[in-house]
């Protein structure tokens, strides 16, 4: 028994020590990751010299006051921080709004108490520690709730049929579902505990049981080392995919990256989160209107467009304001005349007419789509059939509008 229990509190203490270095990877990524927001760096901080204090204090089989005071109680704070976690991964910020220390009131509230219990013992009486149980209960369970809440209708239950960030979404998604279920089994570990030492008239530590939590924060950093999106945040993966791939073509003609002045207030709120996601945003346009040609439908609008690719609308002016040399109008009629200059090449305007060739690439009009046609070009559509030998897609980029 006492090998035991030397083993499990060893475990403990590096299951706290893998928790800090996990912490201090990811800090190299704050900026660019998604998954890594001040909510989830105060979890894995506390409860990860929770475990440690936890482990270090049963190994040599004394508590101290310092422990008993202020370490033990601190899992209060982790449970709306979750919540806070999951809200603010779903609406894409990682920075602390005063706001929301509405959320921590409780939680200091309990670790006040639990500080004047060790001191008057008159206010550990049956009445006062029932309602703690139940506050406690209460408050765990509503905070699991809220964030079951907003993950399945922001989140979980979204059609992303059509979305080119379905990749994103899933990676989100998957990581959201282990986290929620791992922390529900850890919630109702809390309250058991809790439940433990109020029969045994301890003060509300939730430090019975702690073997427990082993195997979850186990699998939680397990999770995060090996997969590459959570540990460098998925824009950065991104980069580095499309760089050794190549996947997305991003046409300089239309594309710009250079510094730029941001000329508007309202532009100054969107420049710090849109810029870091600028390549991102242009990566994601271009391949979108490469493989799915949603121009093709002539009613196919900038409102489309955003859901399609699931940016806000806001970003999207932003980027063709500071990072196209042409508006987005004129940048439909770009991706319509490329693609037709692409339908041409592979001989699908041999058994059509130019007005059928219109209709397909999106045009309501065959004077719109010439006019359009000859602005890119300098030629008509059938001069460039019979010229195609010396003319080509990448020659129709230098007269991009």
């Amino acid at each position: 028994m006492p090998q035991y229990h030397f083993l499990v509190n060893s475990t403990l203490i590096l299951v706290g020590i893998i928790g800090l270095f996990v912490i201090s990877l990811l800090l190299f990524s704050y900026r660019s990751n998604i998954f890594v927001n001040i909510y989830l760096v105060i979890i894995f901080t506390l409860c990860s010299i929770r475990t440690i204090t936890i482990g270090f204090f049963e190994i040599i089989d004394t508590q101290s006051i310092f422990t008993s005071r202020y370490i033990l109680p601190i899992y209060i704070i982790a449970v709306p921080s979750l919540y806070l976690y999951f809200k603010s991964l779903i609406k894409d910020y990682n920075y602390f709004n005063k706001n929301q220390f509405l959320h921590f009131l409780y939680p200091v509230f309990i670790l006040i108490f639990s500080l004047a219990q060790e001191h008057f013992p008159t206010l550990k009486n049956q009445s006062i520690e029932n309602s703690l149980f139940i506050g406690l209960n209460v408050f765990v369970f509503a905070y699991w709730l809220l964030s079951f809440n907003i993950l399945y209708t922001k989140l979980w239950n979204l059609d992303v049929s059509n979305s080119l960030e379905k990749r994103h979404y899933l990676v989100i998604k998957n990581w959201t579902q282990f986290i929620f279920i791992i922390s529900s089994f850890l919630f109702i570990r809390i309250l058991f505990s809790i439940y433990y030492e109020k029969n045994s008239n301890e003060l509300f530590r939730a430090e019975h049981y702690s073997a427990l939590v082993i195997i979850p924060w186990f699998l939680i950093y397990g999770k995060i080392l090996i997969h590459p999106e959570i540990l460098y945040g998925y824009p950065d993966m991104k980069k580095r995919d499309i760089d050794a791939e190549n996947q997305i073509n991003i046409n300089d003609h239309v594309w710009i990256f250079n510094s730029i002045d941001v000329i508007n207030l309202k532009d100054h709120k969107d420049d710090n989160n849109v810029e870091e996601k600028a390549l991102s945003y242009v990566s994601n346009i271009e391949y979108f209107v490469n493989k799915k040609h949603p121009f093709r439908n002539p009613n196919f609008s900038m409102n489309d467009f955003v859901k399609a690719i699931n940016i806000p609308k806001s970003h999207l002016c932003y980027i063709f304001k500071y990072h196209a040399i042409v508006t987005f109008e004129e940048y439909i009629n770009y991706c319509r005349i490329k693609d037709a200059l692409r339908l041409i090449e592979e001989g699908y305007f041999d058994n059509i007419t130019v007005e059928e060739l219109s209709k397909k690439v999106g045009f309501n009009s065959c004077n719109l789509f010439l006019i359009a046609f000859r602005k890119q070009t300098k030629l008509e559509p059938k001069d460039f059939l019979n010229g195609q030998n010396t003319f080509s897609l990448q020659n129709a980029d230098s007269y991009c509008v």
